[in-house]
């Protein structure tokens, strides 16, 4: 006893004693391994809220901007910079959110959980809660601050007037406003074909191709398919089926007028996305009625963007709160597991540890 420092050596010297030690021994190491998860879970929580200041940073300057595009005093080309800084942006958060991990582990890139084990018995644990963050969940994968300006300017004069759809199969089609000599209406005959009538004296009929996918109208030749006004002639079968129902040409649709950054006025067709949120195609056409080469414009992108930006830090901000969060319940849990160790430990040297006075004594008599 004296040799070892242990009153009990093996279960002889103690039974009861000696099992009662062992589940203090059993406790105090698995505490003290649970103490060491905790610092772990403490390493992953600031790593994810490293990544998450940065992407923090690239939103302000996203926002920053925003703000600068918002004035009108932009030209296009300043806008064209603009966006393309903001793109940079945040094709940046998107690489921070996939490249961020702690021990091979992608913090950022996916929602998830990850399991400390913070106790020395089976469920005594601490979970953090991870999501995936990049520019689309944040909602700003389509942010433009463009105003809807085409890449490229087409060449053919535009419609003058709203051009409004105003039947589900396009039958009997009419337009409204603007000058009777520059209104369009679109119709389809009996066998299916689309055509659009220009609305004058003459109304002249132009072979037309509808695509749902791009909203974009476009004529089969420049010249039209009758020189007298009365029964539309049949039209030759087109060389792509378009169902009436489609996603983009829908009952009672209107062309939404905007303006490229030479002030000239361009047409988009609104669309819905699987999300029912609204979109926009854009869609042009030449005075003698033949569809010039345009550009397909989200108009949609532009609506409010500096709310969209603050909703995305509002996104980024309650997960950085969560993490700290997490972090103070860590280092909380790490005290209280300190302090249970002492505890056990003190308990158990009393239990096992030999008490030098009274055996050296014993050894003194029994000499």
């Amino acid at each position: 006893r004296l040799s070892s420092g242990l009153r009990i050596n093996s279960a002889k010297d103690d039974a009861a004693g000696q099992a009662i030690a062992n589940r203090f021994t059993s406790n105090i190491k698995g505490l003290s391994q649970a103490s060491r998860n905790a610092n772990d879970g403490i390493s992953i929580a600031q790593t994810t809220e490293g990544a998450l200041n940065e992407i923090n940073n690239n939103l302000q300057r996203v926002r920053e901007l925003s703000v600068q595009a918002a004035n009108g005093s932009n030209s296009g080309s300043d806008l064209k910079s603009i966006q393309d800084e903001i793109d940079q942006r945040l094709n940046e958060i998107n690489r921070v959110a996939e490249q961020t991990d702690f021990n091979g582990k992608k913090v950022l890139s996916q929602d998830g959980q990850l399991t400390i084990q913070v106790g020395a018995n089976d469920g005594e644990t601490i979970t953090i809660d991870l999501q995936k963050i990049d520019k689309t969940e944040l909602g700003l994968d389509k942010l433009d601050v463009t105003k809807g300006i085409a890449t490229t300017v087409s060449s053919g004069a535009s419609v003058v007037g709203d051009v409004k759809i105003a039947a589900a199969d396009f039958d009997n089609a009419k337009t409204t406003g603007g000058p009777a000599a520059d209104k369009l209406s679109l119709t389809k005959d009996d066998k299916g074909n689309y055509f659009v009538k220009d609305v004058t004296a003459t109304a002249k009929y132009y072979a037309a191709t509808v695509d749902m996918t791009t909203g974009k109208i476009s004529f089969d030749s420049d010249k039209d398919v009758t020189a007298t006004a009365g029964t539309p002639p049949a039209v030759t079968t087109l060389s792509r089926e378009v169902k009436s129902d489609g996603a983009d040409l829908k009952a009672d649709q209107s062309l939404v007028k905007y303006k490229d950054d030479k002030g000239k006025d361009l047409y988009a067709i609104q669309t819905l996305d699987k999300d029912g949120n609204a979109t926009f195609k854009s869609v042009t056409f030449a005075a003698v009625g033949k569809t010039t080469e345009g550009t397909a414009v989200d108009l949609a992108a532009n609506v409010d963007p500096l709310a969209k930006i603050d909703d995305a830090l509002k996104t980024v901000d309650a997960f950085r709160s969560q993490l700290g969060a997490v972090q103070n319940r860590f280092e909380s849990a790490i005290t209280n597991l300190g302090n249970t160790v002492n505890n056990l430990s003190s308990a158990r040297s009393r239990i096992e540890d030999s008490d030098y006075a009274t055996e050296v004594s014993n050894m003194s008599r029994a000499q």
